[in-house]
């Protein structure tokens, strides 16, 4: 059983068995949006300033990039399964929350190679480049813890109400797997020189996307409690 799996299934076992001693207010559910991209929660409180959440996130967009004359379209999807566990000093709408995710999260790559590349004297032939592209796949770590704060209205109370987080998701350093260049000709006597390139190009990825290594979080959320 993997870990989602064991964290899904604490989840509904943790939330199905407090809640029938929950006083009002003390259970909730929320749909949610932010850098995490849409989701939704369920809360539960477990003393005057403790409460727990776990709640599910999904994104996806995409954005250009041109690393060393390759113009590549980047594809981030990020899929979160969280779990927190909100402090309220004073038991007030401020809290302090620490806890965790577990990602499923990757950026697909796709590059074509700039025209800028072929010299010159061989410029009838750049819209070669166009055959040539550079694929592959970037993944993060698969656990990350989270720090943040935030502000809820109305805490302890039953109804309508809506909160807010701010914070940094610490999901490791990015990961390049499977670069590879896809053309249609055997380019087996320039094999030395494609890896280089290959190398070079994972670098210079890498690089671009360590901004996701601390990954900011921020989000609002309109929820219910019973």
């Amino acid at each position: 059983m993997n870990k989602k799996c064991i964290v899904g299934s604490a989840l509904i076992l943790l939330f199905g068995s407090q809640s029938a001693m929950a006083e009002s207010g003390d259970v909730g559910i929320g749909a949610k949006a932010g850098t995490l991209g849409a989701g939704v929660e369920i809360m539960l409180g477990i003393s005057d300033d403790l409460a727990l959440r776990g709640g599910f996130n999904y994104i996806k967009f995409d954005f250009d990039s041109t690393l060393i004359d390759v113009d590549y379209t980047m594809e981030p999807e990020f899929k979160n399964l969280t779990m927190l566990l909100d402090w309220h000093p004073f038991s007030g709408a401020f809290r302090l929350t620490g806890g965790f995710s577990l990602n499923d999260n990757k950026v697909n790559l796709d590059g074509t190679v700039s025209r800028s590349l072929v010299p010159s004297e061989y410029g009838q032939f750049s819209y070669l480049t166009d055959l040539v592209r550079v694929q592959g796949s970037v993944d993060f770590n698969s656990f990350a813890p989270y720090a943040g704060l935030g502000w809820t209205s109305a805490y302890g109370e039953s109804g309508w109400g809506v909160s807010c987080d701010f914070g940094v998701l610490f999901q490791g350093a990015a990961k390049v797997s499977d670069l590879n260049v896809v053309t249609g000709v055997d380019y087996g006597l320039f094999q030395g020189e494609v890896e280089a390139f290959l190398d070079e190009q994972e670098k210079e990825i890498q690089d671009e996307l360590d901004k996701y290594e601390y990954y900011p979080v921020a989000s609002i959320m309109v929820h219910y409690k019973f």
